[in-house]
């Protein structure tokens, strides 16, 4: 076994390399929503940073954006699976960007660039952990590395490719991209799960084209017709209308409660943060964390429709559209809640809502009492003190076809996210120091783990 102290020594002699190596990772602007040729190149150079270290490097292609996989063997009878992905989001807007999104700078300890963190510390940081092992003995754990291209666009392919190289993905236990690591007071914190995603675009077409303004008194808009049917959805409280929509909705259990129990609200420093005037339902601080988790949500994304230039333009719009998305929790389907929102329209006289595209991801729930789950707890406290446990992140990952098709006990790790890391906003950051710790968690992990 390779000492601690071999492993921090050789990470802080390489630290400088290991910072740059992920702001050229980060230079690559591999946008999934923009097609292949914008994701393809950084798909190679990670490619050729894991061929370094193992022969066993390919590409799982089911037609959307291709995925890397890589197997590096090692010493103990463990398998270790790594998801990570390689894809980040649009930049818009680019006026609010203080600086190229696609130029990392450094600034006050902070490494700047779109998809930082989310999710190039992680794809990096793996990669220097592997580095930093190899370099000093022998791998303790069999590592299966799978960097997905698409985890941005709704990991589209994800599913198929899960059950095709099932034999290669499997394994003793899975450390998923890392969640959100630290809270706002700094304590470290492991997810061991996800809410689901049912996200839907609709429009509504009700003239051939734009009229006069003048004529609203005879001839349908489009705009207040979607916007009475959205309003149809939900209350202001979050209490969903659609019929049946809460009927697979899991209770959380006496240890999800006790689990979330020690979990700060951070209800003043958020307010500060983010600016709201009151939370939704205005819940006792206790019932926080359970109401962000367990409680199923239909949120509009956008709408589109009219006129939104200076000044006026006394319009009536032929057409409107909007995306709205439901974060879902154990046990919703994401499909059987898309013929439930299809019902709701036409029994509520909005059959001319018509549902253009959607897409969906199951929740999927991770025993924390695994042994990966475990090895991680303690690795965690050993560098960071100890962790704050949550059931299940508040957000989305295809983490079910892992966890329920391919039976792999599912951990989200510290990494680098911060609740200030901006991800998915401009200004897209992370701390330096949280890429170099997250380099030694790796490593830790990989020891502890693969001696079992």
């Amino acid at each position: 076994m390779i000492s601690t102290s071999a492993v921090d020594a050789y990470i802080e002699k390489h630290s400088r390399r290991f910072i740059d190596e992920l702001e050229e990772l980060c230079a690559f602007p591999s946008i999934s929503n923009h097609g292949l040729e914008a994701v393809q190149p950084v798909r190679n150079w990670i490619a050729e940073r894991l061929g370094r270290f193992t022969d066993r490097v390919e590409t799982f292609d089911e037609g959307g954006m291709p995925a890397l996989y890589a197997e590096v063997p090692g010493a103990g009878r463990r398998k270790l699976l790594l998801y990570q992905h390689y894809d980040v989001q649009p930049v818009d807007p680019i006026e609010l960007w203080d600086s190229d999104p696609f130029k990392p700078v450094e600034k006050d300890g902070r490494i700047i660039a779109r998809g930082v963190a989310d999710d190039k510390a992680d794809v990096m940081a793996r990669i220097h952990a592997l580095e930093t092992l190899k370099g000093l003995g022998e791998m303790p754990v069999t590592l299966r590395f799978l960097v997905e291209g698409e985890e941005e666009i709704g990991s589209k392919t994800f599913e198929k490719i899960a059950h095709k190289h099932a034999d290669k993905l499997r394994a003793d236990g899975c450390l998923w991209e890392s969640g959100a690591s630290f809270d706002e007071a700094g304590r470290p914190t492991l997810q061991f799960g996800c809410r689901g995603l049912l996200y839907v675009q609709l429009r509504v077409k009700l003239l051939s084209y734009d009229q006069h303004s003048g004529l609203a008194s005879i001839y349908p808009s489009a705009a207040m017709y979607l916007v009475e049917a959205l309003g149809s959805l939900r209350d202001q409280d979050m209490n969903i209308r659609i019929d049946g929509f809460y009927d697979r909705v899991l209770e959380p259990t006496d240890a999800d409660r006790q689990m979330m129990g020690k979990i700060e609200p951070e209800i003043e420093q958020r307010r500060k943060l983010v600016g709201f005037d009151r939370l939704i339902r205005d819940p006792m601080p206790e019932h926080v964390i359970e109401q962000l988790l367990f409680t199923p949500t239909c949120n509009i994304a956008g709408i589109t429709t009219g006129y939104q230039g200076p000044g006026s333009k006394t319009v009536l719009p032929a057409e409107a559209t909007a995306k709205l998305d439901f974060r879902l929790i154990p046990d919703q389907d994401p499909d059987e809640i898309l013929g439930r929102l299809r019902k709701h329209f036409d029994a509520h006289g909005f059959e001319k809502v018509e549902i253009v595209w959607h897409d969906g991801e199951k929740p999927a729930r991770s025993d924390p009492s695994s042994e990966v789950a475990r090895s991680v707890i303690e690795c965690v406290k050993d560098l960071h003190g100890e962790p704050i446990l949550w059931p299940f992140m508040q957000a989305t990952g295809p983490m079910h076809p892992v966890v329920a098709d391919l039976g792999v006990p599912t951990v989200l790790p510290v990494g680098v996210g911060r609740p200030d890391n901006r991800i998915h906003a401009p200004n897209e950051n992370i701390h330096a120091a949280d890429y170099i710790n997250a380099i030694r968690l790796m490593c830790r992990v990989w020891e502890r783990f693969g001696a079992g």
